[in-house]
């Protein structure tokens, strides 16, 4: 016994429950700023689109806030966007696309102001989006995604100007 004490955590059942592996963020204390910043965007949208990265869909994909949406906030719809799609070979894009829209709208898209791939589709979807809000006079759309994964260039390219700044640094938007 050197006086130095030790902390033995008890060991918990495991359930089986794993969480993914990107989603310690959102448990990180250092992260409170962008997990409310990330709710407020969930809260105030009607469709929530996750963008995710073509190169790596599961790995910026969040099954942590994919389920909050199917709990908590089952009104909200739930897009994916598999940006960067023109840096992976078109056949592996057609596999996530498949892979994917078994259980979320799944639109491949190139983000770009000059030659875009995928804005026509994403228009047209949040149109019939709008169609199901005839309630409402516009739709409020979110876009979330872990860092870099291309929301500010996705917002340009539907803007067809740079209105949102893109940086190769993390919170940028």
């Amino acid at each position: 016994s050197s006086g130095i004490q030790r902390r033995v955590r008890a060991k918990e059942p495991d359930t089986g429950e794993r969480d993914a592996p990107n989603d310690y963020i959102f448990k990180a204390g250092q992260s409170r700023r962008i997990h409310a910043e990330l709710f407020k965007v969930i809260d105030s949208s009607d469709v929530v689109i996750q963008v995710l990265d073509a190169r790596d869909p599961m790995g910026t994909r969040s099954q942590y806030l994919e389920n909050f949406l199917k709990t908590e906030k089952k009104h909200k719809h739930l897009v994916f966007i598999l940006n960067k799609c023109d840096l992976v070979p078109t056949w592996v894009t057609k596999g996530w696309i498949v892979h994917l829209s078994a259980s979320v709208p799944t639109l491949a898209f190139h983000a770009s102001i000059t030659k875009s791939f995928g804005k026509g589709a994403l228009i047209n979807l949040l149109r019939q989006f709008s169609k199901l809000h005839s309630d409402k006079k516009q739709i409020s759309v979110g876009f979330i995604g872990y860092p870099n994964v291309g929301k500010s260039s996705i917002i340009n390219t539907l803007k067809a100007k740079k209105c949102c700044n893109v940086a190769p640094l993390a919170g940028e938007t």
